[in-house]
């Protein structure tokens, strides 16, 4: 071997010594899961590229943001598309009750159309779950969650598995679901599903929840308090 050869080769060695090593794509999604689990509360914020059609007499949410204080309260403000009309509505889960703003009255009723953005975060069968059960898992690549560097996997889920999240509302599979995870504490800071996942998606329905703030004080009141 030249000297130019050798020279050449420990370059390269350093430059690989100086990297980061990537994780064990299993170990890290379980440890992702662990993480969020145990975290007693967060604040998370919902988008949704290319919505597709809203369901004859139903409705999208096109973006939300609140915050969870675990095991069952959730505080939100959502944009709800009825198809014939938009508005913003604020959302109250407490417990088995649940409340939203009537758009024409802005007061607060009750109602039972909103508790599967509880179990979004469930920590059985909420989208922690679909970390430990993704099918085809890549590689963990380099990615990046609002600005934070993140590990970032992906995958595809089933209609089966979304089933506990979306009830009767799911169709199809999420054949394009990505995962962030923080490169510094594992913690969770994204989960886009791809895919005609709910009635009126399309294949570009894009959904992304943004998780931040995790186990800072989050006080929801109800309501009827």
């Amino acid at each position: 071997m030249t000297v130019c050869a050798m020279l050449a080769l420990l370059a390269l060695s350093m430059l690989a010594a100086c990297g980061e090593s990537v994780p064990d794509t299993a170990t890290l999604l379980k440890n992702a899961r662990n993480k969020f689990d145990s975290t007693s509360s967060f604040h998370f914020v919902m988008t949704v590229q290319h919505p597709g059609q809203v369901p004859a007499g139903g409705y999208n949410i096109t973006s939300a943001s609140g915050d969870v204080q675990r095991p069952d309260q959730l505080k939100a403000t959502a944009n709800v598309d009825a198809g014939f009309v938009t508005a913003s509505i604020q959302l109250i889960i407490s417990g088995d009750q649940e409340w939203y703003t009537d758009p024409l009255t802005g007061q607060f009723v009750s109602t039972d159309q909103f508790s599967s953005y509880l179990r979004i975060f469930d920590t059985q069968n909420g989208i922690s779950s679909l970390l430990t059960s993704l099918k085809n898992p890549s590689k963990a690549s380099d990615g990046n969650a609002n600005g934070t560097a993140c590990w970032k996997v992906t995958g595809d889920i089933t209609q089966e598995q979304l089933a506990p999240i979306f009830g009767s509302q799911v169709v199809g599979n999420a054949n394009g679901t990505a995962f962030c995870i923080s490169k510094t504490d594992n913690q969770l800071l994204s989960v886009s599903l791809q895919g005609k996942v709910l009635e009126g998606d399309s294949s570009q329905t894009i959904r992304t929840f943004y998780l931040s703030n995790f186990g800072k004080p989050v006080t929801i009141q109800t309501p009827s308090a």
